[in-house]
């Protein structure tokens, strides 16, 4: 494994640290070799630097409810084509199974470096560096894309940037499916002093509560239609946590990430749901 991974810090590690002791915990319903290679070959102060049981509990139910969300859009379009935006060292193209989807991963030059130094491009599998709120991002996208989405990345861009990056997309593919979530507004202001590794004002300045509605996420992201919301709370997910996974959950939720957003394109016929 290359020693660029030896140079990651912060939220770069904090997913990763997370999806690795989840699959090593054998009361827990989730396997990830990747991520637990990758934890294998960072130094302890890089581990130590972002890693807590409250944030590792976050970070399982999100996973969770995106591996759920992703693989039920591609089981109504088996040989769909996805575009994951600032993919990082996300393994869930792998770890979801044999797929006929071709996977598409946007990240900046040093994501993409550390994800070529874990994981192998193929034919299905392509990693492309990029900026995806730039205008010639659309250049780099496949002709057609059925899913966009971003696992804990949205939250840390400003909306009007979101806003301009979504117009772009609709006009890319329109129709196309797209999945996100949110930070809720406690979680924003104050995640520096909650997560490891977080350091302050790194959030885009704009989340949800977890009890938010279509209609709110439609008011800030007004080219998104066919919006449907769930939080992770409420998605039954706890049900596949144990122990102090389920416990840290339960008592934090309401500061946590939680909340989970599918949607199709504003003035189009979704191409699937």
């Amino acid at each position: 494994m290359d020693l660029k991974l030896r140079e990651l810090e912060g939220t770069a590690l904090i997913t990763v640290v997370a999806r690795a002791r989840a699959s090593q915990n054998p009361d827990e319903d989730f396997y990830d070799p990747w991520a637990e290679e990758i934890v294998g070959n960072l130094t302890p102060e890089q581990i130590k630097s972002v890693e807590t049981g409250r944030v590792n509990a976050g970070v399982l139910v999100r996973e969770l409810a995106f591996d759920a969300a992703v693989a039920k859009i591609l089981k109504e379009k088996p040989q769909g084509v996805v575009a994951n935006l600032g993919a990082g060292l996300d393994s869930r193209p792998f770890r979801l199974g044999d797929l006929a989807a071709r996977w598409y991963d946007y990240d900046l030059p040093d994501g993409i470096a550390a994800r070529r130094s874990v994981y192998a491009e193929d034919a299905a599998h392509h990693f492309i560096a990029a900026d995806v709120l730039q205008p010639e991002f659309v250049e780099l996208l496949p002709p057609r894309v059925d899913l966009f989405y971003a696992c804990g990345v949205l939250m840390y861009l400003k909306a009007d940037a979101l806003n301009e990056m979504f117009a772009r997309l609709a006009r890319h593919s329109p129709g196309a499916a797209v999945l996100f979530d949110t930070a809720t507004p406690f979680f924003a202001r104050h995640a520096h002093r909650i997560v490891r590794g977080v350091k302050p004002g790194l959030f885009g300045g704009w989340g949800f509560k977890y009890d938010a509605r279509p209609e709110q996420v439609k008011a800030l992201f007004p080219v998104l239609g066919d919006i449907e919301v769930s939080n992770y709370g409420d998605s039954g997910l706890l049900r596949r946590l144990h122990g102090s996974m389920k416990l840290f959950f339960r008592l934090l939720r309401p500061i946590f990430t939680d909340s989970l957003f599918v949607t199709a394109r504003l003035g189009e016929r979704p191409l699937f749901f």
